[in-house]
């Protein structure tokens, strides 16, 4: 098979699983593990995956603009999103994190939920945006406190020493969190360091931690772990979650694995 072809496949592999192993294209292909690395190499320096330990994912939870980010998966993680409402009660606070799937959750916490008097800190300029729209009143009131730090782009975000230090200001009953990726050994993994860092900082000072993760994230692992299984309450997934190679694993080591059905 020639590379160009064996380029293809991959990126195949890669939109339908959302996450391909070495092993699992050396089976398919035919081909030693030395070639599976180099062509791994060769379309990381083009820009159209990430390597990872064992393997490979797209280069699109990080990398790609918020703008595309956001419409992928879109249904799965309103499902998950939806289903994270279960976990929180009226009256509390809640840490939200900068991504995709955290602005989808400020867009559900957003519409009616029956919840009333939440106060959501946050250091997403999307998230807060859209439940800043909220009237604040006795039905559906909810506060929302951007946490302080210079703004940085894709997504809208603050960031920083400042970012951090604010958080420890602050007790949450709830850190609702989406990192790159979950896995059952790894933990809540993130690439970019500055928004492991706000993760970290946010999932210290919350009673409890959840994850929300569609079905391309589970069984990811990137360079910075924020919590270990262990230390997570909830991980919250769609339904497509069961056919991933992680899944069972994961399941038999988080406290409570909650799967959106539908």
């Amino acid at each position: 098979m020639w590379q160009e072809e064996r380029h293809q496949k991959i990126r195949a592999m890669l939109t339908s699983f959302g996450q391909v192993s070495i092993d699992r294209i050396v089976e398919s292909f035919g081909v030693s593990r030395q070639t599976v690395r180099r062509d791994l190499i060769d379309m990381e320096q083009s820009g159209i995956l990430r390597r990872i330990r064992g393997g490979a994912v797209p280069v699109d939870t990080e990398d790609m603009e918020f703008s595309v980010r956001i419409t992928q998966r879109l249904h799965e993680k309103r499902a998950l999103c939806v289903a994270a409402l279960r976990l929180l009660k009226s009256h509390q606070t809640i840490f939200l994190d900068a991504g995709s799937t955290t602005t989808i959750m400020a867009e559900v916490l957003a519409g009616p939920t029956g919840l009333t008097d939440l106060t959501v800190v946050t250091n997403s300029l999307e998230a807060a945006t859209r439940l800043a729209q909220v009237p604040n009143s006795q039905e559906n009131g909810i506060r929302v406190q951007l946490l302080r730090g210079p703004v940085k782009r894709d997504p809208l975000e603050t960031w920083g020493g400042a970012t951090v230090a604010d958080i420890y200001s602050y007790h949450a009953d709830m850190a609702l969190l989406s990192p790159l990726g979950i896995d059952a050994a790894s933990g809540a993994t993130y690439y970019q360091l500055h928004g492991a860092e706000i993760a970290e900082a946010m999932a210290r000072q919350a009673a409890k931690i959840t994850i929300l993760a569609d079905h391309a994230k589970i069984g990811v692992t990137s360079r910075k772990c924020v919590c270990p299984t262990g230390e997570i309450d909830y991980v919250v997934v769609d339904s497509k979650a069961r056919e991933r190679p992680g899944f069972a694993a994961l399941e038999s080591t988080v406290a409570e694995l909650v799967v959106a059905e539908g």
